[in-house]
């Protein structure tokens, strides 16, 4: 998910509280039960999010970068060393935060609001008019002009959203003239937000078609904080397989990072089979690995796909079709010189056709 923190006050707390620590707000309002909505979104935030950060006031208002969430929202009785306004309260909102990145050039709210009128007030239409799921938006229309909605501290950003305000990759210039809105160079920092969204996505829905379990063999661990719903074929590797629903596995923490480095990959039968140059190390974690080598992974309707497991083979520097047919006729798939090309066509996104054991 993508947040939008929007503060005027540039410490917003201090100490460890302050700008880039983390995200925070009241749980109450002054005299009144009940919280706002604004600020009780603290509370949905999830470990990995993106939040943006716009700082100030208009016209001098300024997108300045993102952080991603280091855990999940939380509620504390904590307090922060300067509270401003909202010292009143007995308990706070927080979610921590890590690796601010500052965009290359500062993007002025003003322009963004000039330049894509149309485009937001549609938006801001379009979500007011749903029944049921609107977004908590930033931003309001008012006497026929676009301003920042009062108290939407934390508020929701989509892709479409994103792309409104920022453009595509390439930045954002004025319609009417020259005038850079949104640098390439940020427009790049915001592409990686977008691969940032799509990444969490894939994560999400990969938990979901392994019913939130891990594949492996007579592994028990089903608590999604423990999960990741990862690549085969890593997505900054392969354009072709990104984001495809045959690229993914669900794994717990152990095995994701057992998979990730190679310790262990995934033969054309989808059984286990441990990298022929760990299996004579005496860690502990390759010892439990050989316990499972050869049983087949808990699969899905959706199976991996062949070419997402070649490029696992391929990064890892494992040929388990090799290993398996030398104990039949020692002959060697890669070696094959058909096979070795299709390989090689694999990363210009040439679909080969092996067929996984079903």
């Amino acid at each position: 998910m993508i947040y939008l923190e929007m503060s005027r006050d540039e410490q917003h707390g201090g100490g460890t509280w302050g700008f880039t620590n983390c995200i925070w707000a009241p749980t109450e309002k002054r005299g009144e039960r009940g919280s706002w909505p604004f600020w009780e979104k603290v509370l949905q935030v999830r470990e990995g999010d993106v939040i943006l950060h716009l700082r100030g006031k208009t016209p001098n208002a300024h997108f300045v970068g993102y952080s991603t969430a280091s855990g999940n929202g939380f509620r504390t009785t904590k307090r922060p060393p300067d509270p401003g306004e909202w010292g009143y309260a007995s308990a706070f909102y927080r979610a921590d935060l890590a690796g601010f990145t500052p965009f290359y050039e500062p993007v002025n709210l003003d322009l963004i609001f000039h330049e894509r009128g149309p485009e937001l007030e549609s938006y801001f239409d379009v979500n007011k008019n749903q029944r049921t799921g609107k977004a908590n938006l930033f931003f309001v229309r008012q006497a026929g002009r676009l301003q920042c909605l009062n108290g939407a501290y934390l508020s929701d950003v989509d892709e479409e959203l994103l792309r409104i305000l920022f453009g595509e990759s390439t930045g954002l210039k004025a319609s009417a003239s020259d005038y850079v809105i949104v640098s390439v160079k940020t427009g790049s920092q915001i592409a990686n937000i977008r691969a940032r969204l799509g990444q969490s996505r894939f994560s999400h829905e990969i938990k979901e078609q392994y019913g939130n379990q891990c594949c492996f063999p007579t592994c028990e661990i089903s608590d999604p904080r423990f999960l990741i719903g990862s690549h085969i074929a890593r997505w900054s590797d392969n354009e072709v397989l990104r984001g495809h629903m045959g690229n993914g596995l669900c794994l717990c923490l152990f095995h994701d990072k057992a998979f990730e480095l190679g310790l262990f990959t995934l033969d054309e039968h989808l059984a286990v089979f441990v990298n022929p140059r760990e299996r004579e190390s005496e860690s502990l974690v390759v010892q439990n690995l050989l316990k499972m080598e050869g049983r087949r992974i808990n699969t899905t309707q959706m199976l991996p796909l062949p070419d997402a497991l070649l490029e696992h083979w391929i990064r890892v520097d494992v040929d388990p079709i090799a290993s398996n047919s030398r104990n039949n006729s020692g002959a060697s798939w890669s070696s094959d010189p058909t096979n070795a090309k299709a390989a090689a066509n694999l990363h210009s996104g040439v679909s080969l056709d092996h067929r996984i054991t079903k």
